[in-house]
């Protein structure tokens, strides 16, 4: 089932540091990049969706994937670093491995 979440609520799962990892999933892999906590705060704000991701992402760390309602194709999606435990607290019906 998919989970949408605000802006406000995605900046409380966050953590806490000056810079958060994200990822593209592109057709040749992964492409991550370490962001601005203020410039993840920023593309959560202007972006249409926030949704809580899967089993896949969540295993990686990056419990948020960012989108616009115009968004064709999943290397458009950026996934982001999210603190599990906040996570977990947040969305408890879902389990998450190494939440330490």
């Amino acid at each position: 089932m998919r989970k949408f979440i605000t802006a406000e609520e995605a900046i409380n799962l966050l953590p806490d540091s000056d810079y958060v990892h994200t990822f593209f999933n592109v057709p040749f892999g992964l492409l991550g990049a370490d962001w601005s906590r203020e410039d993840v705060i920023d593309k959560f704000k202007t972006s249409d969706r926030i949704e809580l991701t899967g089993e896949q992402a969540r295993g990686l760390g990056h419990g948020l994937a960012v989108y616009n309602n115009d968004t064709k194709k999943q290397s458009e999606i950026l996934f982001v670093e999210t603190d599990m435990k906040k996570l977990i607290s947040f969305d408890p019906d879902e389990e998450v491995e190494d939440a330490d």
